[in-house]
């Protein structure tokens, strides 16, 4: 049976890049490192001389590989840690969470017994609590807003004469709402074809938690939607509403809409790499998946967002962006070839919408000079902006053909060298005329893939998937639209 899920990261944005850990008391073992504790670092069960710990059954691997924290020392025939091991953690930012997730070593299945965590805003204590661990993975719960410093001290271990072992320290907590406590998630997926706009994904949805741990929904944390082993998408908070104790409303957006918040100064290029480009645009933000051929590219990019900035790279490059189905932000081709989407996943009430035919494709050039008196400035620079229009007529339009002209004016980064493949890409694309929509069950589909969706006629349009509205539930459907 189908099973479909939100995996909810309710952590500290930023928080885990920017943590600096000093670690203090009792040292680190040889195979150590503590920067690793603010990321995911799954290991097997280790095999160590402690006793009762190497259990003979093959599970155990050896040694010799790093961990993020064992302590040097053992603990005592109490489990008492002396001294005890400090994690100082401190941060370049003020950060809200509604507890700490420790995870400290779930292969073998052992943790710490007793955990003081304080929390700090500069030199003012804003919390001081000892938390008692039962399990491998332990929340300790509690609600601080504002800090940016963590004192952790591991005071006991969970077993006599044991090291200390912490495997991760997650900011905030990560949570798993199934259908029984979502009323309803809605997906819109959407890409550009053409490159002319980048569109923003969303997800909307209403959770009826049946938990008493409270969530803040800060503005970027990460939700992940999931049907069985398929991501449908990473998402990112950007609002949300209670309308009850335990019901709320959320709005989420993804990578590009993240990138839509952020400014981008922008720049003139000579000969640079779109893909270097790309990657000087987006930083650290997200992961790029590139997988399409390089070009250099010659132009400007205005004063803007970091999404306005990637559009003018993409229509230049004759490349497409989409994030779903996976982290990050995947540059494409659309694939030339794909499977048929068949009548026996199909609902009743497939459509065609069919295009004005367009007449004409026009491409505006721009040249970029550096001129005191210029108009355009750009990081304290000014420029003349020296623009030539190339155009693609099509040759099959008659006398009763109304004019459409199809006028692009905008694109920066489309130089004189490149502008007439540019308007003959674009002209190739307005070519596609038809839109078919159909609802059908969804089966892992993804933005950019070639398919053939059925019509109501008994024929089938060949094309490639520009958007999918999904609806979220154990058995999930998608309103499907392809341009071919």
């Amino acid at each position: 049976m189908s099973e479909s899920y939100l995996f909810y990261k309710d952590v500290a944005p930023g928080a885990a890049e920017e943590a600096v850990i000093l670690e203090e008391g009792t040292a680190h073992n040889p195979y150590s490192n503590p920067s690793l504790l603010p990321f995911e670092n799954p290991l097997p069960p280790l095999a160590t001389l402690e006793p009762g710990r190497w259990l003979l059954n093959g599970s155990f691997a050896l040694p010799g590989r790093t961990v993020p924290y064992w302590s040097e020392l053992l603990s005592d025939e109490e489990g008492l840690l002396s001294p005890a091991p400090v994690f100082d953690i401190q941060f370049s930012q003020q950060h809200s969470t509604v507890g700490l997730t420790l995870v400290f070593d779930p292969a073998a299945g052992e943790f710490c017994q007793e955990v003081q965590i304080q929390w700090y805003q500069g030199e003012q204590l804003k919390a001081d609590q000892i938390f008692y661990p039962d399990a491998a993975s332990y929340l300790c719960e509690k609600t601080v807003t504002s800090w940016d410093r963590l004192v952790i001290t591991l005071r006991r271990t969970g077993l006599p004469l044991r090291r200390a072992r912490l495997q991760q320290i997650i900011f905030g907590l990560y949570r798993r709402f199934g259908m029984t406590e979502l009323r309803k998630v809605k997906l819109v997926n959407e890409s550009d074809l053409s490159a002319l706009t980048l569109p923003i994904s969303t997800m909307d949805f209403e959770l009826d938690s049946r938990s008493d741990i409270q969530f803040m929904f800060q503005f970027k944390q990460p939700v992940e939607a999931w049907n069985n082993d398929r991501l449908v998408g990473v998402y990112y908070i950007d609002g949300h509403s209670r309308a009850g104790l335990h019901l709320r409303s959320v709005n989420c957006y993804d990578a590009l809409g993240v990138l839509d918040e952020i400014p981008f100064s922008g720049g003139v290029y000579q000969d640079y790499p779109a893909a270097s480009l790309l990657g000087d645009i987006v930083g650290s933000d997200f992961a790029l998946d590139i997988e399409v051929e390089d070009m250099a590219l010659t132009g400007a990019i205005l004063p803007g967002t970091k999404r306005s900035a990637m559009q003018q790279v993409l229509f230049a490059w004759g490349a497409v962006a989409s994030t779903d189905g996976r982290y990050g932000i995947r540059v494409f081709h659309p694939e030339p070839e794909g499977e048929p989407i068949g009548l026996d996943r199909t609902y009743v009430g497939a459509s065609v919408d069919t295009a004005a035919i367009v007449t004409e494709v026009r491409v505006t050039a721009h040249s970029y000079t550096k001129d005191a008196n210029g108009s355009v400035e750009i990081n304290g620079e000014k420029y003349t902006d020296t623009t030539q229009v190339f155009s693609v007529t099509n040759p099959d339009v008659t006398s009763n053909d109304k004019e459409n002209v199809a006028s692009v004016t905008s694109a920066t980064l489309v130089s004189p060298a490149m502008a007439q493949a540019v308007a003959q890409r674009l002209y190739q694309f307005y070519s596609q005329r038809d839109t078919a929509k159909a609802k059908v069950v969804w089966q892992g589909e993804r933005l950019g893939a070639a398919t053939a969706l059925p019509t109501p006629w008994e024929t089938q349009v060949a094309g490639h998937i520009k958007k999918l509205n999904i609806t979220l539930s154990n058995t999930v459907a998608a309103d499907v639209e392809a341009i071919g």
